[in-house]
């Protein structure tokens, strides 16, 4: 879990790439975003449906999935790929659950790693031998494990919320609507250039923020605001709508730029916020 204790959220709509044209560039934006999110210990990221688009929900899905996923595992859990021709070129976030290959003596009961599971009662984690798990699972199923022994190799799956600090985030397909009725998050704040300036939310910002546990950032695309996808009703099924830069000096902002904007001012509001 991210920012003191905050579970954070990200919401983009499939429509996120439309104004790149090549595989490459395509790619390339979603590895800012993903770099964004793991900078900022994001827990989930949201894609929805945006139908005013060509909506890529598949393909932003499936490069920052593998952007998440540890090294190791990549080659068991995506197969070659169009889609993925040009994520391996990018530099890994190096989030904690991107342990380094250690010999196994080395390892310490207790420690976590990820895995995938055998299907022979054993699992991958990335290392020379495979440890054997305590309990049935599927096979190629990625798995949270954590040590038990280490003479034997034992270890036993744990939920991911239990590895201790931040572990990465999961990628989930929504519907728009989805999105803002999601009741796992308590606030949820829309970034529009037609929202409230930045300066005039912060206080009750901070208020609101104080009293929850979780926090959805939702943005809109390229050339699709919130406001186009949701109507003008967005104001009332959201928290806050925050023009981010109310001073910009360019003709347009960027989604990845918007997202380590709005990702930059959560976290230093629950920082002033849960740490006082």
């Amino acid at each position: 879990m991210a920012l003191l204790g905050v579970k954070l959220a990200v919401s983009l709509p499939d429509t996120v790439l439309e104004e790149k044209d090549s595989p490459r560039e395509k790619t390339a934006k979603l590895g800012v975003i993903a770099r964004a999110c793991a900078i900022y210990g994001v827990d989930l990221v949201e894609v929805f449906r945006d139908r005013g688009g060509r909506g890529e929900g598949a393909l932003v899905r499936r490069v920052l999935e593998y952007l998440e996923t540890p090294q190791y595992l990549r080659r068991r859990l995506f197969p070659i790929e169009e889609a993925l021709r040009y994520a391996g070129a990018l530099p890994p976030l190096r989030i904690p659950s991107h342990k380094p290959k250690v010999p196994v003596a080395s390892l310490k009961v207790g420690e976590v790693r990820e895995g995938v599971a055998n299907g022979d009662g054993t699992v991958d984690v990335g290392l020379e031998a495979s440890p054997r798990i305590d309990a049935s699972v599927s096979r190629d199923r990625r798995i949270t494990v954590k040590v038990v022994s280490v003479s034997p190799f034992v270890v036993r799956q744990i939920p991911r919320e239990e590895a201790g600090g931040y572990w990465g985030y999961t990628v989930e397909e929504k519907s728009a609507d989805g999105v803002l009725e999601d009741q796992r998050f308590k606030v949820k704040v829309a970034t529009s250039r037609l929202g409230a300036p930045l300066g005039e939310v912060l206080s009750p910002l901070k208020a609101k923020v104080g009293s929850a546990d979780s926090v959805k950032l939702v943005f809109g695309s390229p050339m699709r605001g919130l406001y186009d996808v949701f109507g003008k009703d967005l104001p009332k099924r959201v928290d806050f709508v925050v023009n981010l830069f109310p001073g910009q000096k360019v003709e347009t902002v960027r989604t990845e730029e918007a997202v380590f904007a709005a990702l930059g001012v959560v976290t230093v509001v629950c920082a002033e916020v849960l740490g006082s």
